[in-house]
């Protein structure tokens, strides 16, 4: 059972994370520690830059802020859920607004998962973890 467990990790490390936020800090620490754990790490440092970079790199996974300059987060979801080749990439929203509108909107608006800033790290791998292991809906129409 054991040896099961280590072959998912190993292969759940393999994946490509695109990080979208403008925050330095945020950036620096979350690629870094992501790194470390054996994900490779893309950065949009807008929302923009992120549907660019989803589009060319295809990522795995999306971690996107919420609050950008360009584009916000919900602006770069939107078009990242509307383009055929980024709209079943799934998304966690990065987040200091704990409202519960706020994180009920995102959801609605096609975010997989949600976390609210400031979080622990385990936290983020757990999510991580959940939306790789989900089963993603086909390409949408």
């Amino acid at each position: 059972m054991r040896k099961t467990g280590e072959l998912m990790n190993t292969e759940l490390k393999t994946a490509k994370i695109l990080l979208a936020d403008d925050e330095p800090d945020m950036v620096s620490i979350v690629s870094r520690s992501l790194r470390i754990s054996g994900y490779d790490v893309i950065v949009a440092g807008d929302g923009l830059e992120c549907c660019d970079l989803a589009e060319a790199e295809r990522p795995d996974v999306i971690l996107l802020d919420n609050v950008m300059p360009n584009m916000d987060g919900p602006a770069a979801m939107e078009r990242l859920r509307a383009t055929e080749s980024t709209c079943d990439i799934p998304i966690i929203i990065v987040t200091a607004q704990a409202d519960s509108g706020s994180l009920a909107a995102a959801l609605r608006a096609g975010a997989d998962a949600y976390i609210i800033k400031p979080f622990e790290y385990g936290t983020l791998l757990e999510k991580i973890a959940a939306v790789l292991e989900s089963p993603q809906p086909s390409a949408k129409a």
